[in-house]
């Protein structure tokens, strides 16, 4: 129960904050961008420290920080031209260090800003961009609104899946990665992200075909959950059970937005590329 009120309290400011902040967009996601952004590489660095692997964290998250400065201003070619000198100053860097595993550091610290930092930036273009993609008047916010959709559908199927695998779970999803995920939960999440966002993006964005939003919600219930599954792997490698303490009663910000983050790269490309 103490956990539970610990949840609770931070669930009372943290999702009105989320919301309100991903709705708005402009400059207000941006800057949470960059606060999930910073964090979950920090914590995705420092618990490999556990295993010796010592990623070049704060300027990792300096750099991972301007990256998505200049996919905010600039262009996609922009963007790629600055991941490319990042990677190179990290490699140039890499000759100079003689500690043991500086190649590993390396490869750990690129892999990093690769998995978190380009996942992020992809959320960050479906809020920026997802008017002019659908041809959608920004007077009302259309990607905040999906947005929104996003964020409550992640959650019903977390809650989903833990309830469902707790009442009906027999069949182990993933033993090996995380012992406690069943087959039955997975299907419950599924029915759960569906259940949201077919019916909700219906009434908030009726502009826009449904079909878009039943493939949403597919990717939320499918690739959400193996997003939490790539997430455990991390941590059971690393040998920690928690990113971090520093959201009482939810772990930490690796904990909380890893399945946000995997989807983001698949709802880019579904509402960038396909057209229905």
């Amino acid at each position: 129960m103490k956990e539970l009120g610990k949840r609770v309290l931070v669930a009372l400011w943290g999702i009105p904050l989320l919301l309100g902040m991903s709705y708005l967009g402009s400059f207000y996601f941006l800057l949470l961008i960059l606060v999930i952004n910073g964090m979950v590489l920090w914590e995705f660095f420092t618990i490999y420290r556990n295993i010796q692997v010592h990623a070049y964290r704060t300027l990792a998250v300096v750099l991972a920080s301007l990256l998505i400065l200049v996919s905010y201003f600039f262009s996609m070619e922009a963007i790629f031209a600055a991941y490319l000198l990042i990677t190179a100053l990290f490699l140039f860097r890499h000759l100079r260090i003689s500690q043991p595993l500086s190649s590993t550091n390396t490869l750990f610290t690129l892999g990093g800003i690769s998995y978190v930092t380009l996942f992020l930036i992809s959320l960050l273009h479906l809020r920026l961009y997802f008017a002019t993609w659908l041809n959608l008047s920004p007077d009302r916010f259309p990607g905040g609104r999906l947005l929104v959709i996003l964020w409550i559908s992640i959650w019903v199927c977390d809650t989903f899946a833990y309830f469902g695998g707790s009442l009906l779970g027999k069949h182990k999803l993933a033993p090996r990665t995380s012992p406690n995920k069943t087959i039955e939960g997975a299907i419950s999440g599924l029915i759960g992200a569906l259940i949201v966002f077919v019916p909700l993006g219906n009434w908030l964005l009726p502009e826009v075909s449904s079909t878009y939003f039943w493939l949403a919600g597919l990717i939320v219930g499918v690739i959400g959950q193996i997003g939490d599954l790539v997430e455990s792997r991390f941590k059971r490698d690393a040998g920690v059970k928690d990113t971090s303490t520093i959201l009482p009663g939810h772990g930490g910000f690796f904990d909380r937005f890893d399945s946000l983050m995997f989807v983001s790269p698949f709802m880019y490309l579904l509402f960038h590329y396909l057209h229905i």
